[in-house]
Formats: C-alpha cells, sequence, structure tokens
C-alpha cells in the first residue's frame, strides 16, 4: 500500500515539473550585474555544480542559460543575458518547498 501511495505522489509531481526548455513565469531573482555575460556565467556554474552535480550551461542568442536538474519539481534556470554594460541575470525556481538557497546564494555572490 505505501508503495502505490508513493508512486501516485511522485506521478502527480511530475505531472506539475516543466520542461527544462521552458522558463516558466516571472524570476524569483532578478538582477544586473557589471559582468559580462561569460564572466558571470563562468562564476556561477561551478559554484552549482558543487551543489548539483549534473547542472549545465548552454547559449543562447543573446548570453548563457544555467540549469539546475531537479527529479521531483521543475529545473532551476538561470537566464544571463547581455546588457547595455553588464548582464541582467534571471533565476527561476520551483515551489517553495523545493527552491535551493545554494543556488540562489551563488546567484548573488556571483554579482
Amino acid at each position: 500500500m505505501r508503495m502505490l501511495i508513493a508512486g501516485i505522489a511522485v506521478a502527480v509531481l511530475a505531472g506539475c515539473s516543466l520542461p527544462a526548455s521552458v522558463v516558466p513565469g516571472e524570476p524569483n531573482i532578478s538582477k544586473y550585474s557589471e559582468k559580462a555575460p561569460k564572466e558571470y556565467a563562468a562564476c556561477v556554474l561551478p559554484l552549482w555544480r558543487q551543489e548539483i552535480a549534473g547542472s549545465t550551461q548552454s547559449a543562447i542568442s543573446n548570453g548563457y542559460r544555467i540549469t539546475a536538474p531537479s527529479i521531483i519539481t521543475a529545473d532551476e534556470i538561470l537566464v544571463i543575458v547581455k546588457s547595455k554594460d553588464g548582464s541582467q541575470v534571471s533565476l527561476y525556481q520551483g515551489p517553495p518547498w523545493a527552491k535551493s538557497g545554494a543556488l540562489r546564494q551563488a546567484v548573488r555572490d556571483c554579482l
């Protein structure tokens, strides 16, 4: 019986997650950095990989996207885009109980 309940819970949570390619709604954190996107991404990625080894970086048309995969809920996504004199940084995280404080802190530490 416990296995059945656990299976249903996982299925329900999986239905709530978004694909990694989708950036959901408004960012949890939106900040400006004087660093160029490449420099900022080079700071954040190693810190994210210390917390979640499967974190990846991909180039987008005007910057970079760093993704920390999640088994249970939506991936945590950091979008770094070129702005006038630096970068605009937007962090998208899942529900409050699934957010990583360490990833959020890395975003702030690299500003």
